[in-house]
């Protein structure tokens, strides 16, 4: 009797482990913005695969998990800017940014745009 309430516990504590989910896989990719809904809702853009060179058009959303670094709204974008993107792929096959960041690419840092010297 002891060893089948050890065996019925040790399935009953295992159970939920067997039957979670897999977490999806962050991933990362930096692209020239096409697009940005007028309600802040998606971001298109263009991303160059490395080993192909093959230019991808891909639309990310916005959902309850969505972070925003440098940048108060996504409506802020414009075209041709660069981005990174931290995303995971949904149930749906929708990609859910994670976090947007707009990138510098040249240019004095944030705050000495009008320093000219001593």
């Amino acid at each position: 009797m002891a060893k089948r309430t050890v065996f019925v516990l040790a399935v009953f504590l295992a159970l939920p482990f067997c039957a979670r989910a897999a977490e999806p896989v962050m991933k990362t990719l930096s692209a020239h913005v096409v697009s940005v809904a007028a309600n802040g809702s998606s971001v298109e853009v263009d991303f160059r695969h490395p080993a192909t060179g093959k230019v991808l058009k891909m639309k990310f959303i916005v959902d309850g998990q969505t972070g925003l670094s440098g940048i108060d709204k996504l409506q802020e974008l414009r075209a041709g800017q660069v981005v990174n993107i931290d995303y995971v792929e949904d149930p749906k096959g929708r990609l859910c940014i994670r976090r947007i960041a707009r990138v510098k690419l040249s240019g004095p840092p944030a705050g000495l745009e009008n320093f000219r010297g001593l």
